[in-house]
């Protein structure tokens, strides 16, 4: 499998603030970096995609599982790292596929929130939650993992990758409580439908007042 280069990844999965005037401008682009699990204990396979002319990472990543055949009757593990959250186009087009490949079981690790104050972007995370496909920000474990098995390692990097993956582990934190906010109010209401069908007289409800 082709790799990214460490300045690549050490570029565009930075989650940190831009500062003014500090360091050349440089573009965010969209990567995603994905892991197929076999759950029978078979060699994960792994691979990468960046954003095309009018054709997304995660369009790639869809249009590649797809075109392997997959065993049906065979259950997978696949694991995204993205640079940037799904745009709402993208999260329409990944719940389908879920929905068709109902024999993966997919997560979203996102390092970026795309877009997160608008309601576009807040939709089409909320929209991946009710199809029950997790998103969740990257920390450190997560970084770590991709630095480890994404990354061409031929040459040392220029910088240190145990305090670059620190860094970008601790400025997570800040990410994670965006998007725990974006989450709160398709949570709640979640909770509310489980608690009207869980009403006093249910049997689920008189189970659990036994507990």
């Amino acid at each position: 499998m082709s790799l990214l280069a460490a300045e690549t990844f050490s570029l565009q999965f930075d989650n940190r603030r831009r500062r003014r005037k500090k360091g050349p401008y440089y573009p965010r682009r969209a990567y995603l970096c994905y892991q197929l699990t076999p759950q029978n204990g078979s060699t994960p396979t792994r691979g990468y995609f960046e954003n095309e002319k009018n054709r997304h990472a995660e369009i790639c990543f869809i249009d590649e599982i797809e075109s392997m055949g997959l065993d049906k009757t065979q259950c997978y593990e696949v694991t995204c790292y993205l640079t940037w959250s799904p745009c709402r186009s993208c999260a329409q087009k990944l719940v389908a596929f879920a929905k068709a490949q109902d024999h993966l079981n997919l997560r979203i690790f996102a390092s970026r929130l795309y877009y997160h104050w608008r309601r576009r972007g807040k939709k089409g995370l909320q929209l991946l939650w009710k199809s029950q496909i997790p998103v969740e920000v990257m920390g450190l474990p997560e970084f770590t993992d991709c630095w480890e098995n994404f990354v061409d390692h031929g040459k040392p990097p220029p910088f240190n990758p145990s305090k670059k993956l620190q860094e970008l582990g601790e400025a997570s934190r800040s990410i994670k409580r965006r998007l725990e906010k974006i989450k709160s109010p398709f949570v709640d209401l979640e909770t509310g439908l489980r608690s009207l069908q869980l009403g006093p007289g249910s049997p689920s409800s008189s189970r659990s007042n036994l507990r």
